[in-house]
Formats: structure tokens, sequence, C-alpha cells
């Protein structure tokens, strides 16, 4: 099939199953970590700013986020971009070692204000991302660059670099090794992760996940081509007002920055909407979800900035991550995780079992009506919690922490069904 990024899929480059695999299958043990937090302490929805609240964020968004990043990024890079990493297997225990190593430093770092281990959590992440970034560097300057998909690639590892460097800037703040100004460095670095690094990330996938696996049209020739460079050539004049402290030119790139991601997300709506599925499935209805979520996250991101109400900003925070990133990169497991143990059981010769029987359709759907009620109850409690009431938190807690394994459960259980099938 040939998706909208216009070139055919590499299927013979795709590393060895265990490549990925061990990144979607780690991702959801931090997601249950949160909710047990949260389960614990549910006063840290009350502010984004406490160090637990901190913690809890760098759960979602290092240890589930970029965990489940950089694991489809070993798949994407070589079978849509052309760029085949070397030394595949050597390279992902590695790099898997140093981010869940470096994800628990910066954690506890962050949530004990231990700067021990915020100094060994910039070390672990800095090593570990910057390895894969090399190896990935590497990969692609040896591959083509006519499609969209390649291209939009290249600029989303280069916003992900950015966003990790500030984020690594910020831990060497915390621990006293660095005395930079804190604020507008934290702003950066939140911007350059959600719409330089995830967000551009997310639309280069899209350009070929949305198309082949929702069977949707395909994406405006015109977005594809413009779409990612706009949004970073926006951040870099965005940054430059933040640091530059032009805080009318910096509001009016903030809503600048705001319709180019929602340009992305309601041209995604409409193609659903002209999608030929006759039964919409989980995957449709998360990236739904996910797309819905992320416009009324943007939503609150703008009014936090003329609003003070600490409840805007966390609200933001729940929308953009559990309810928009969480929700599609959900939908993006269920179908990536089964596809592939379906793949590489018939490329050994092996006859694969129909993808319904690697992964039946029932857990999925019941896993994932769990996460919408997990995000309903963590936007009860983000309202509740900056009111002074915490009861909604300790429920969200527990909702998250089933939630997220019940998603490493359903993984474990393709990759069961996987060994089942080559045993036979």
């Amino acid at each position: 099939m040939t998706p909208s990024a216009g070139h055919a899929l590499g299927y013979d480059a795709a590393p060895a199953l265990s490549a990925p695999l061990r990144f979607f299958v780690t991702a959801p043990l931090f997601g249950v970590v949160a909710g047990l937090m949260l389960l614990v302490h549910p006063e840290l929805l009350e502010s984004r700013w406490t160090p637990g609240a901190l913690a809890l964020t760098h759960l979602v968004t290092v240890g589930f986020m970029l965990m489940v990043m950089v694991g489809a990024l070993f798949q994407i890079l070589p079978v849509v971009a052309g760029a085949v990493l070397p030394a595949t297997r050597v390279l992902a225990t590695i790099v898997h070692g140093l981010l869940g190593s470096g994800a628990i430093a910066l954690v506890w770092g962050l949530a004990a204000m231990q700067p021990v281990a915020l100094t060994a959590a910039v070390w672990l992440l800095g090593s570990g991302f910057a390895t894969f970034v090399a190896a990935a560097a590497y990969a692609l300057v040896r591959a083509p660059v006519p499609q969209a998909t390649p291209r939009d690639l290249r600029l989303a590892l280069i916003a992900l670099t950015i966003a990790i460097l500030l984020g690594l800037t910020l831990a060497m703040i915390l621990t006293g090794e660095l005395a930079l100004p804190l604020f507008p460095l934290l702003k950066l670095h939140v911007g350059w992760a959600w719409l330089g690094g995830v967000g551009t990330l997310l639309a280069a996938t899209s350009w070929v996940v949305v198309p082949m696996f929702q069977i949707t049209p395909p994406y405006p020739q015109v977005l594809t081509r413009f779409w990612a460079m706009s949004a970073v050539g926006l951040l870099v004049l965005w940054s430059a007002a933040v640091l530059g402290g032009f805080p009318l030119l910096e509001s009016a790139l903030a809503v600048a920055l705001a319709l180019v991601a929602g340009v992305f997300i309601v041209t995604t709506l409409h193609l659903q909407r002209r999608s030929r599925r006759s039964t919409p499935d989980t995957t449709f209805r998360a990236f739904q979800l996910g797309m819905g979520s992320l416009i009324g996250g943007i939503l609150c991101v703008l009014a936090a900035h003329h609003l003070d109400h600490a409840a805007w900003a966390v609200l933001a925070g729940v929308l953009i991550l559990h309810g928009g990133f969480v929700s599609i990169m959900l939908g993006m497991l269920y179908k990536i995780v089964p596809f592939l143990a379906w793949l590489h059981l018939t490329q050994d010769k092996i006859k694969a079992p129909n993808m319904k029987k690697l992964q039946p359709d029932q857990p999925v759907r019941r896993q994932f009506h769990t996460h919408v009620g997990a995000f309903v109850l963590l936007i009860a409690a983000a309202l509740a919690a900056t009111n002074g009431l915490t009861m909604f938190g300790r429920l969200a807690g527990l909702i998250v922490m089933v939630e997220f394994g019940w998603l490493a459960w359903n993984i474990l259980k393709v990759l069961r069904a996987y060994q089942r099938a080559r045993s036979t």
C-alpha cells in the first residue's frame, strides 16, 4: 500500500522484533508507577510546579512517551525512511538500558529534589539519547530524502534533541551546576517537547499511518510539504521572543503555533470522517479522542497565559499528555505490535495467525474504555485538586494503574501468541 508520503515501505529492512518491542513492553510500567504515585499523593494535581508534580509528569513524558517514540523510531526509520540503523540489536539494548535507568533517576531526583539522582539522570539520559541520535543521523545521511515523512523525521529528531538538551540543562540548574534563568528555559523545554518533538514526530508518522491503517484519503500535499517546516520555524522565532524578552511578540507567536497545530488536528479529524472503514476500531477511536483532547489542551494553554487560576495549566497537561499523546500512542501500539508480530512470522516463512487472533478486539476495547475512564477521572481530579479536593485523585491514580497494567498485559499476550506460532 502506498501512503500519502508517496513511496513504498521497505519491510525487508525491518529490525529484529526485539528492538522496538523492548521499549513498548517497558513503557507501560512507568505509567503504572505514575498511577501509584497519584494514588498515594492525590494532591500532586494541585499545581504543576511541585517536585512531585514534575516527577509525575516525567513518568508519563520520559518514562512512557519517550520510550514509545524511540521504540517506534527503531521501526519507522528503516521501514519508512529507508534509514537502516547500524548494529540494531546492540544499539537497542544500550539505548533501552540508558533511557530506562535515566528515566528512573530523573523521576527520583525530581520527586526528592536529589542532586545526585538528577546528575545521574543527565548522564544516563544524555548518553542514551545521544547514542540513538548519532546512529539515526548516520542512517538518515545515507538515506534518500525526497518524501515528506523522511524529511519530517529529521526535523522531529532535531526538535526532540533540542527539547532533551533543554531538559538536561534544567536538571543541571536544579542541581546548582549551572546558573541560568529557570523559567524561560522551562517554557522553551515544554514548547519544543510538545510541538517540536512529539508533535512533529506525530505528524511525520501520521502522513503514513493514518491513510494506511485508518483507510482515509491521503493528507493534502501542501500540508505534508510545509507543515513540519512551518511548525519548527515558528518555534525558532517564538524561542527568540522568549529569550529576548518580547512578551507581545511571544504571545502572538504562541497563537500562531496554536493555529498551526490546529490545522494538522482538524485535517486529521476531517480525513477520519472520510474513512472507508465501515466500523471504527480502537485505533480510530483513540486517534479521535487524542485529536479532540489536543484541541482542548491548546485552548487551556492559551487560557493559562491570560488567567491566573492554576487549574488551566494543570488541565492543559492532562488534556495534552494523557488525553492527547497517550491516547494516540495507545492506538498506534495496538496496530504496530500485532502487525510486527505478523510481519516477522511471515518473513520467517511461518504461517502467521490472523492479526485479530494475535490481538483480539475485546480486551483491546475494554482497556481503551478503562483509559477513557481514567482520562475523565483525571480531568475531575485536576479541577477538584486546584480547589483543595483530592478525593478524585486517588480514584484516578487507581484507574491509571489499571489502564497501563492492562496495556502491558495486552502487549505481552501478543508476544505469547507470536512465540506459540513460532514453536508450532
